[in-house]
């Protein structure tokens, strides 16, 4: 079983990915998504009605930078304080995982080693991360701490997706507790992407920001 971890659709503010399209390449390529748009849980029920497999995702924007959510059934508001999404994503039962931990070009401010050591999971590889040390440090960490690893492709453009993934045994996709058993026995194919999406991320995000104030559904 293939899963992109780390995966944005047209509900985050800058993406441009359909879910349908996702979907059709997620069937071609045997690649499961999870899809964790920025701040919203709303493309969950889209991904649903289509039949299409994926894990329930949010990444939650919080003071110390972002945080992800698997197998989310409650959306956390933006700028919810770090310790607090963590809590709050435990207690619905779902897995907390650290996506880009020392990628410093996303966030100013980052959680201590200790605040990060409560996550379930560690993203010690995001393909949108330009410095490979990002990805070595978080690597480091999650052997440190003894913590599962996975990989993200960070998607925000379709031709993204299917470069980056976890390979895992096959368990019940419904079921965190499955999945944190498959982890122990994962392997990660990894590529890093062009240095040019992150500024095109932004031009998409002013531009449907812009769309939006003329009252214009991006």
């Amino acid at each position: 079983m293939k899963i992109d971890f780390h995966v944005h659709t047209n509900h985050s503010i800058d993406t441009l990915i359909r879910i349908r399209n996702l979907a059709a390449k997620s069937k071609r390529l045997g690649i499961i998504p999870a899809i964790t748009d920025h701040d919203t849980t709303s493309g969950h029920e889209e991904a649903s009605s289509i039949g299409m497999p994926f894990i329930p995702g949010q990444e939650v924007t919080t003071d110390k930078g972002h945080l992800i959510g698997l197998y989310m059934t409650e959306q956390i508001e933006k700028g919810t304080p770090f310790l607090e999404a963590l809590d709050r994503i435990k207690e619905q039962g779902a897995l907390v995982y650290l996506p880009h931990m020392y990628d410093r070009g996303r966030s100013k401010k980052h959680p201590s080693d200790e605040e990060a050591s409560k996550a379930d999971i560690i993203e010690i590889f995001n393909a949108r991360c330009m410095r490979k040390e990002y990805n070595e440090k978080a690597m480091a960490f999650a052997k440190k701490h003894n913590k599962p690893k996975a990989a993200g492709t960070d998607s925000h453009f379709l031709f993204e997706f299917g470069t980056t993934y976890t390979e895992l045994p096959d368990f019940d996709i419904e079921n965190p507790k499955a999945l944190l058993k498959a982890l122990q026995n994962a392997k990660h194919t990894t590529k890093t992407a062009p240095i040019y999406v992150r500024g095109t991320t932004m031009a998409v995000m002013f531009g449907k920001k812009l769309l939006r104030k003329l009252g214009i559904k991006p």
